[in-house]
């Protein structure tokens, strides 16, 4: 049985909805696997809303933290989405033919473009013998399937997340080597800042035990 995630997206959100009752009712016909599921909503302004879920077939939606599902969500819907889908603009804005943009997208490059703005979009990790039943359900109720297989996608969203991890990492440190040298400019204007009143002090304390000794 192949593992892999699939995308079902619909311009009309109840068919979303409808995809995913009739998914698990493949899973509980035997005839696909469900690790997680979820309907994403994408607003005409490219942000990101969960509106559904499952896990294992179960009708209850369980908390994506920590799924694979809950991650390609995280970054579909944050910075990565947002620069992935300015990228995708700006490409197909340019003289790059969709053939050659195909070949150099990557898998989560290829999943935004399956769920563009308007679209309500059903994300699921599954496992099949065949794709008859889950592109059954997106024939049957006029959607687009998008199908990847779910170690590329584990790959690549690993990938990412150790560069945002790096990112980070770089990001403190520059930080702290610019906070670093601010605090050195201003030692060097604090070190005199007190200097006559310090004279002053000195001379007093001097004055005052040249006096205990007479």
């Amino acid at each position: 049985m192949e593992q892999n995630v699939v995308l079902l997206s619909f311009a009309d959100e109840s068919k979303a909805y409808q995809a995913l009752s009739e998914l698990k009712g493949a899973v509980a016909s035997g005839k696909v696997q469900l690790q997680n599921a979820a309907v994403v909503q994408r607003a005409m302004d490219g942000t990101f809303s969960v509106k559904d879920g499952a896990t294992d077939g179960g009708a209850a939606s369980g908390p994506l933290t920590g799924t694979l599902v809950g991650s390609l969500i995280g970054m579909l819907a944050g910075p990565l989405g947002v620069l992935l889908g300015g990228v995708y603009g700006a490409l197909v804005g340019s003289a790059v033919s969709a053939d050659k943009l195909q070949d150099r997208a990557s898998v989560l490059d290829q999943m935004m473009r399956a769920m563009p703005p308007g679209s309500t979009t059903l994300i699921a990790t599954v496992g099949e013998d065949s794709t008859q039943a889950v592109n059954g359900i997106s024939d049957q109720l006029g959607g687009v399937v998008l199908r990847r297989p779910l170690a590329v996608v584990q790959e690549e969203v690993a990938a990412q997340e150790e560069a945002a991890i790096a990112a980070a990492q770089e990001a403190r440190r520059v930080l702290r080597e610019k906070k670093s040298a601010e605090w050195h400019g201003k030692l060097e204007d604090w070190k005199d800042d007190v200097g006559e009143s310090l004279t002053k002090l000195k001379t007093s304390i001097q004055n005052a035990f040249s006096s205990k000794k007479s």
